[in-house]
């Protein structure tokens, strides 16, 4: 009886998709495979066999011997033994033919093609509606115009290698040349250890070759014609093989490439994952050998694979859906820009594939969908559990140390060691090895910041009895700051919510989160609740929450002007769901009427008056100053330009006869910011730094610029002071400002960002109006027209340079051609005027 061979079994492989008519084979294929075969040899082979033989599930033996008979009856032969006898008269046959580079490059080509095909039937996308990445051609490009033998392509568990690796294998291999591709997985390579083979006898073998013959005799100058052999293995990665297999395989590929080094045509190409390379490139490396290391983002965390960019997002969205017209906000789909989480929504949303629905939480949801079914479901699920929570625990919060001693852990990994495996085999976690001459250092830490922050919140959360209070915030506070604080709270609210703990998200004013952490928090939340009362299950203690006034403190901690954007405008909405006193109500209509008037969104700013003016006039006495009244004034201006003089006699009396007590609390922060805002429309400097100055002695003092209502009360007064020709006086309070937004990191929440420019684009003016240069005006285009998001501050600064056109020795007449275009384009499109912001007024921007 014949034994088992690797290369006669690949014969018979595709001996059998030839006679099937398959020029490839897809899982699908297998059960039509099986209705053939019984039909033929009335011998059943199972679907499953024939999936395990055509590697799309693993099998760690060789196929049985009445599989191999069967197959080879189905193939007209008389059994295994008679196959193999007649393979070996072939191949002796073709000992004495030379045999050429061709022949060469057609059985590679079978290879490759069986491999892609593998590759594409299991891609979470299907693989016709995945992209070509730029990266991968950048890469190839750099690799082959240098002195370079091998090449490694290096990321986390996905990011995206493989498939953008099949596309460059897919286009090179029908191009027209000389160059030959052999492509396999490191899946593969687990026969080579079953049948003890050496690695590059397996390859000869697989290419048609016995081992008795020299690749580098086969291989000559004239007969590969300037040709050249890229040896491509996908997934070298230790999780993949016990540890004395991968040590081997890493050897054996070490020693091909140092045989084949001094010849320029071979080619050799891996992918692994970065904490491999980071483990074993000092075997790999061999020294000063001529690797090429690609494009490596960073020391500590190594990746020449970038995350998608934001025009790789819109073509593949396009690709998958080509109905798909509007995008959604850049600030949202960068959350996409990792492969692996794109896949996970296109995996729940297959029907009908959009991002225009993905908020601030949707990345959450896919990670929380990709713990429950890898993590928290299937085999060993407990004891994956029990491993996390011991990685936490051997990690140092105090001290920052955010990773874990594998030696510490060593006891636990060898008890629960399929757990483990499991953990690194999906990417969950990952070992780094960084030992020195004097130290071992293994460590094992999470895959990346969405696991990590997930893991540590449901660490802290079950070392707290799962109750989100402030005990749980005091350590948050203590041992966390910026995006990871925030990241780890969200992820606390996520639980809060779903275990019905929504009451104590008043605590959320303990957090100590800066104004632009506080503001992204805010729309997280807004989505997250948004979404839950929206799926009208499990929700009956969020209805009931809802059934009730929202308390002061969460209110006051979810509102204020610093929040204005159009994201914000969800948050507000939700605000509306509880059973609002008419106070608070008004109030969260003024935020959204002021959402309209800075996107210029006139019909919006219509409906909100229409709202606010249905509230009784008893229901504005509580306020220091009315709201509608001030919204309404603002609407008039934009629309008609009317300055309602009654309202401005009004905040005259009201600051020449303050009250007696003005609260201090977000809400009154927003309506006496919101005023003075307002009185800028009288073009009366002296009025409106009048106003400023009451508040100063009766409500609060303005002092510090990084305190939201100083900001915006300084960044008035600036303004005002250069209207009325105290230069020293608004450069005093401008340099104020400029260091709180350089030092301040954080600090400032986008619309504070945008007002900042404002007054800095006003203040240059004041200084270079004799000496304007093109560049200097078209930069501020540019920063006007690219980086404020917000209509009433881009028309807003148009205007000023339009109105101060006169002040300039030489004003650039293409640059303001420009100006003037997007100017009239901008208020157009909004409904408005053009000549009413072109007059003497000084409005808000």
């Amino acid at each position: 009886m014949t034994s088992f061979s690797k290369h006669y079994s690949e014969n018979l492989k595709n001996s059998v998709l030839a006679i099937a008519g398959l020029s490839n084979i897809a899982p699908a294929d297998c059960k039509m495979l099986e209705a053939l075969i019984l039909e033929k040899t009335k011998q059943r082979v199972s679907e499953t066999t024939l999936k395990r033989i055509y590697g799309f599930a693993y099998s760690k033996f060789n196929p049985s011997m009445f599989t191999l008979n069967t197959l080879s009856r189905y193939c007209d032969y008389e059994g295994w033994d008679d196959f193999c006898r007649k393979q070996e008269a072939e191949s002796i046959k073709q000992s004495g033919t030379t045999v050429d580079w061709d022949l060469l490059k057609a059985n590679a080509g079978k290879i490759t093609s069986f491999t892609l095909q593998a590759i594409k039937n299991k891609t979470g996308i299907p693989y016709p509606q995945t992209i070509r990445r730029q990266f991968i051609d950048d890469h190839f490009a750099a690799f082959l115009q240098g002195n370079y033998t091998a090449t490694v392509i290096a990321a986390p568990a996905g990011y995206g290698k493989t498939v953008a690796l099949c596309h460059w294998v897919d286009e090179k291999i029908h191009q027209i040349g000389n160059d030959i591709v052999l492509f396999f997985s490191s899946s593969a390579l687990m026969n080579v250890f079953l049948s003890g083979r050496d690695l590059n006898d397996w390859m000869l073998g697989l290419l048609g070759y016995s081992t008795e013959e020299d690749i580098v005799a086969l291989l000559d100058v004239k007969q590969r014609k300037e040709g050249r052999f890229f040896l491509i293995v996908d997934g070298v990665d230790e999780h993949m093989f016990k540890n004395d297999q991968f040590q081997l395989v890493i050897n054996q590929l070490v020693d091909i490439f140092s045989f084949y080094q001094s010849h320029e045509w071979f080619k050799l190409v891996l992918t692994m994952r970065s904490s491999t390379w980071m483990n074993y490139k000092h075997l790999i490396e061999m020294g000063q050998s001529p690797w090429f290391e690609g494009f490596f983002s960073s020391h500590n965390q190594p990746s020449n694979v970038p995350l998608f960019s934001i025009q790789e997002i819109k073509e593949l969205c396009i690709k998958i859906n080509p109905a798909i017209k509007s995008f959604i906000a850049i600030n949202v789909v960068e959350n996409f820009n990792h492969p692996l989480y794109f896949q996970f929504y296109y995996k729940q949303h297959k029907k009908n594939f959009s991002l225009n629905d993905v908020d601030h939480v949707s990345v959450y949801e896919l990670i929380s969908n990709f713990v429950l079914n890898k993590v928290y479901m299937g085999q060993y699920s407990a004891d994956k559990i029990y491993l996390i929570q011991a990685i936490v625990e051997q990690m140092d919060f105090e001290n920052g140390v955010f990773e874990a001693s594998k030696l510490g852990l060593i006891n636990v990994i060898k008890q629960y060691n399929h757990a483990y495996l499991e953990l690194l085999s999906i990417g969950f976690i990952r070992e780094l090895n960084t030992s020195s001459d004097f130290e071992y250092r293994a460590s094992i830490e999470f895959s990346n910041d969405h696991f990590f922050e997930f893991s540590i919140s449901r660490y802290l959360l079950h070392n707290n009895d799962n109750l989100f209070n402030i005990d749980l915030i005091n350590i948050i506070n203590k041992y966390f700051t910026g995006e990871r604080k925030l990241s780890i709270l969200k992820w606390s609210i996520i639980y809060a919510i779903k275990s019905g703990q929504q009451e104590s998200f008043q605590l959320l004013s303990q957090t100590r989160l800066t104004t632009s952490e506080k503001s992204d928090l805010i729309i997280f939340l807004g989505d997250l609740l948004e979404k839950e009362l929206s799926t009208l299950k499990d929700t009956e203690t969020l209805v009931q929450y809802f059934k009730q006034d929202c308390s002061d403190e969460l209110f006051d901690y979810l509102f204020g002007l610093e929040f204005i954007h159009n994201d914000y405008a969800k948050t507000l909405h939700t605000l509306l769901k509880f059973e609002l006193s008419d106070k608070k109500k008004i109030l969260v209509y003024t935020g959204l009427a002021a959402i309209s008037v800075i996107g210029l969104e006139m019909n919006k700013l219509e409906e909100y008056l229409k709202i606010m003016s249905g509230f009784g006039a008893v229901s504005y006495y509580e306020f220091s100053v009315n709201p509608l009244k001030c919204i309404n004034t603002i609407y008039q201006f934009l629309k008609y330009g009317i300055v309602n003089k009654e309202f401005f006699k009004e905040l005259t009396r009201f600051y020449f006869q303050p009250p007696l007590h003005l609260e201090q609390s977000g809400s009154n922060d927003l309506v006496l910011l919101l005023a003075a805002h307002t009185l800028r429309i009288c073009n009366k400097p002296l009025k409106t730094l009048r106003f400023i100055a009451m508040l100063e002695k009766y409500y609060r003092p303005v002092s510090n610029s990084v305190c939201v209502y100083c900001f915006f009360l300084k960044r008035i007064k600036t303004e005002e002071y250069l209207a009325l020709g105290q230069t020293n006086r608004a450069m005093e309070l401008y340099f104020e400002l400029d260091d709180a937004y350089r030092h301040a990191d954080g600090a400032f929440t986008p619309l504070m960002i945008t007002s900042f420019n404002c007054i800095k684009i006003i203040v240059d003016f004041n200084y270079k109006q004799l000496s304007l240069t093109d560049d200097t005006l078209e930069e501020w285009a540019n920063l006007i027209i690219n980086e404020m998001e917000y209509k009433l501050s881009r028309v807003y600064m148009f205007a000023f340079l339009l109105r101060n056109q006169h002040l300039i020795k030489h004003p650039p007449e293409r640059v303001y051609k420009h100006i003037n275009y997007m100017f009239l384009k901008t208020m157009s499109e909004s409904g408005l005027r053009a000549d009413i912001l072109l007059k003497q007024n000084s409005f808000t921007s």
